[in-house]
């Protein structure tokens, strides 16, 4: 709508990081209320530290106002005629439905466990085989793998569509698993998704990526104006997120963030930058691999629990304390993502 007054990015940029952001705050008590009525609360896993049982009964499902919020947004500020924006829209949505699916079974049998892990892996790889089929056959769209630092370009051939799918699966799912502390997800999403954002200004001006040596992504400044809205929605949600928390985000907003951020490293050629620049998540999903490594081959654990964030938890420390330290790693690996652009 306001890409037919002005089409300036960094106008948009703005108005879209506000809007979402006074959006997000708006609804948050009134979607807090909703939720609570609609019996969607959390449920505990039983094997989960003692502190979060005073966490029962918080609603869930608050990725709903962080979506709608980012979408009323880019409605308003962003390109409706871009492919990569409605791209990156329709996997965020696709996934913030699948989330909200698992969610409603959790409230439906009063517990933590929803959808079982095969059916979420079939739903979520039903549309990460489509987007990337879709992808690898455009013609316009570059099959090959960038390289940060080192900036070099890999072709992959076919190998890019299993690639494309783990990313789009693997960062949903990342997301999802750190989503167990207050704040401590929608803190690093908003970190990693700021680098993202300049990424993609970066990569859409052919002046300034050409200068930088990284691929040009025709349109790839669009993607910016979608994690300001992101952000915006993330920054109001964080409001109520915060310790103590009045509500969580739920699969509803974890799945919906990770693909967000997993789908715009695709689209502007930095998959494996999102190791770097994800790395919190990436952590957090492998201290759980670790864990039952270890476990099935030595018969002992590493940690004290995964994710390492619970760890953390029964070693004594404070909830706070450890989502701030993780903020910091998320902040730092975020910077650290950025700094593959000097030449």
């Amino acid at each position: 709508m306001f890409y037919y007054i002005t089409s300036s990015t960094i106008i948009r940029l703005g108005g879209a990081i506000l809007l979402s952001l006074g959006v997000s705050l708006w609804m948050g008590k009134t979607c807090i209320k909703k939720l609570k009525g609609m019996g969607m609360v959390d449920y505990f896993r039983m094997d989960s530290p003692s502190t979060h049982r005073s966490k029962k009964g918080i609603p869930t499902g608050g990725g709903i106002f962080i979506i709608a919020s980012s979408t009323l947004a880019l409605l308003v500020f962003g390109n409706p005629s871009n492919k990569l924006l409605l791209l990156a829209l329709l996997v965020t949505l696709y996934l913030g439905v699948v989330g909200f699916w698992d969610d409603r079974i959790k409230t439906s049998k009063k517990s933590s466990q929803g959808l079982k892990v095969n059916q979420k892996l079939l739903v979520q790889s039903i549309l990460a085989l489509c987007i990337a089929f879709y992808l690898y056959l455009h013609p316009q769209f570059d099959a090959r793998v960038e390289v940060p630092f080192v900036k070099v370009n890999l072709s992959i051939g076919w190998v890019y569509i299993p690639l494309i799918m783990a990313i789009i699966v693997g960062t949903s799912n990342a997301v999802n698993l750190t989503d167990g502390l207050d704040g401590l997800a929608a803190g690093c999403i908003i970190f990693a998704g700021c680098s993202y954002a300049i990424l993609s200004y970066l990569a859409g001006d052919i002046t300034i990526s050409h200068r930088l040596n990284i691929t040009y992504i025709p349109g790839g400044k669009e993607l910016s104006i979608f994690w300001a809205a992101i952000i915006g929605a993330a920054l109001g949600f964080l409001w109520y997120n915060a310790y103590p928390a009045e509500v969580f985000m739920g699969d509803t907003g974890a799945q919906a963030l990770g693909g967000a951020l997993g789908i715009t490293a695709i689209l502007i050629k930095k998959e494996i930058l999102l190791i770097i620049i994800g790395g919190v998540f990436v952590i957090e999903v492998l201290s759980i691999f670790l864990q039952i490594t270890s476990f099935k081959l030595r018969g002992k654990r590493v940690l004290r629990m995964s994710p390492l964030h619970h760890h953390y938890e029964l070693k004594g420390m404070k909830e706070p304390k450890i989502v701030v330290r993780f903020w910091i790693v998320g902040f730092i690996l975020a910077l650290a993502g950025l700094s593959s652009l000097v030449r």
